[in-house]
């Protein structure tokens, strides 16, 4: 069975290699995220950069407006329209020009018939709660009203403010008063426009020397309230759908004297999915417009997207990362892999080369490498061991009788009964058929080998399971001791082979040890019996 070992090797260099993907990794979109914050940075500047270009342009026309309105006659209204005109179609962002007049409380009804006589026959000064139905709290003490006599476009929708108070107007009261008297422009409140979206105005006096028009219609006196409506809508910075402006959602706040921000406008950018949310970056900014008199505030975001960061060339450098994650670690562990499979079949050969296949036992050449090891023992320190053949006796019958398959598992279960019965330091192997042959260590005289040949007896002669039921058999055991009958293997296995015979002779089932008589000197053949043989045999 293969065994699957995670070398203190592997385990390093698979932590090196994930290690250098996570910096590589991680440096590239790094710098990627970094890239994208820097554009993000540099967008946000240019849509600023934008907007402020409108305001600016606000005022200038607005300055514009009331030098002109400073220089032409009270009731020039062609020439003025003609100003307006130029002025609004050089900037779509201004929605209407306006001018209201200042017109003493005491002078409204004469004002007033004046206007309906000369210019507008339905001409009426009024409070704006009058076409809004909304009600302002009237201010005790004021001496003047501001009517608005002049638009531009003057549009079928706007006809109805042609006339109304400035003062009266709820979002315009508090700025027509701070613009009372001062020199610079002052901002409204964003508010709804009377025929639909959101607006806001800004506002400037304009105060020319006193004197009275040769004209019979002084239509806009000596102090007046030039006035720009901007759409906030208008304000919005341009940004092509292809461009990745398209991604960043914008807002817009004004702040108004007196008044808290109001929001300018707002655009959305499409909107993520709850994943990008999730994992990928999420830029913000707030960067405030330089304008004076009209105090800006613009806030980004953009949310990355999977697309920002999917494009042809990084695509392929994440491709090549991620194949690389996953290629080299399966690439090593196969490598490893192999080395484990590699040694698993060196250890596998060696162990066949010295081990008998059926019984697992050492063959005869592991049994003689442990000769050698006791032989030198032995030599250095002069401990005696013992040789002893175990041949099973009568195994033929039983091949004959049930089959070599039988036979096989006789010949397993006498080998684990045998090994079962020995120390540690003792060897038993298999010498060839139904031969067993028998190192055994540290033996001081014949006895102790006797004793332990009489316990490998005793364990082969229990019944045996097989397949073919219950097996009885028995063993006949010979003993040769080092150095008392040899000092090599060849005399040693001869002795004992001559003490394993001499057993079966007497009757099999036995145990004897080799001894040396006269007559053993002369050279017998092979299973001869040595009649002088001294009868060291246990039944």
């Amino acid at each position: 069975m293969s065994r699957h070992r995670f070398r203190p090797t592997l385990l390093v260099l698979m932590a090196a290699w994930l290690s250098a993907i996570a910096i590589i990794s991680h440096t590239l979109l790094s710098a990627e995220i970094n890239r994208w914050e820097a554009k993000f940075d540099v967008d946000a500047r240019l849509l600023v950069s934008e907007l402020k270009q409108k305001l600016d342009t606000n005022e200038a026309v607005l300055a514009g407006l009331a030098a002109f309105l400073q220089a032409v006659d009270r009731s020039d209204t062609a020439s003025t329209m003609r100003y307006a005109a130029s002025a609004a179609a050089a900037y779509s962002h201004i929605y209407m020009i306006e001018v209201a007049s200042k017109v003493k409380l005491a002078d409204e009804a004469a004002f007033q018939a004046s206007l309906r006589k000369n210019w507008r026959a339905d001409f009426t000064i009024k409070d704006f709660g009058e076409i809004t139905q909304r009600k302002l709290k009237d201010e005790n003490g004021k001496s003047a009203s501001w009517p608005i006599l002049f638009m531009y476009p003057s549009l079928p929708e706007s006809q109805a403010i042609y006339g109304v108070r400035l003062e009266t107007v709820d979002y315009l009261s508090r700025s027509v008063a701070l613009a009372h008297g001062n020199v610079k422009p002052v901002v409204s409140p964003v508010f709804s426009l009377y025929e639909g979206g959101g607006a806001y105005i800004l506002l400037q006096e304009v105060v020319r020397p006193a004197g009275r028009s040769s004209a019979e219609l002084d239509f806009f006196g000596d102090t007046m309230m030039a006035m720009l409506l901007i759409k906030t809508q208008a304000l919005v910075p341009s940004r092509p759908n292809d461009s990745e402006h398209a991604h960043i959602s914008v807002s817009a706040s004004i702040a108004s004297p007196g008044h808290p921000e109001s929001v300018l406008f707002e655009q959305n950018a499409p909107p993520a999915s709850d994943l990008e949310r999730m994992i990928l970056p999420y830029f913000t900014r707030q960067l405030a417009v330089d304008n004076v008199s009209q105090p800006t505030q613009m806030r980004f975001s953009r949310q990355m997207l999977w697309h920002d960061f999917i494009q042809p060339e990084k695509f392929m450098i994440l491709l090549l990362l991620g194949a690389a994650l996953l290629v080299v670690p399966w690439v090593t562990i196969r490598h490893y892999l192999s080395l484990d499979r590699a040694e698993i079949e060196q250890e596998r050969s060696a162990y066949l080369a010295t081990h008998d296949l059926l019984t697992n036992l050492p063959n005869r050449f592991l049994f003689a490498d442990r000769f050698e090891h006791a032989l030198r023992n032995w030599q250095r320190s002069g401990h005696s061991f013992a040789l002893m053949l175990a041949d099973l006796d009568h195994f033929k019958e039983i091949n004959d009788e049930h089959g070599h398959d039988v036979g096989d598992q006789v010949l397993v279960a006498c080998a684990k009964r045998m090994a079962a019965e020995l120390r540690s330091g003792d060897t038993v192997a298999r010498h060839g058929g139904d031969e067993f042959v028998i190192l055994l260590a540290n033996v001081h005289n014949p006895d102790d080998a006797e004793m332990i040949g009489n316990k490998l007896l005793a364990a082969v002669s229990a019944p045996i399971d097989t397949t073919a039921g219950a097996v009885r058999l028995s063993c006949s055991i010979g003993i040769a001791l080092c150095p008392t009958h040899g000092s090599n293997l060849d005399d040693l296995r001869r002795k004992a082979d001559l003490a394993m015979y001499h057993a079966k002779d007497q009757g099999r089932s036995a145990v004897s040890v080799f001894a040396e008589t006269a007559t053993d000197a002369q050279a017998a053949p092979t299973g001869a019996k040595i009649t002088p043989f001294p009868p060291k045999s246990v039944a």
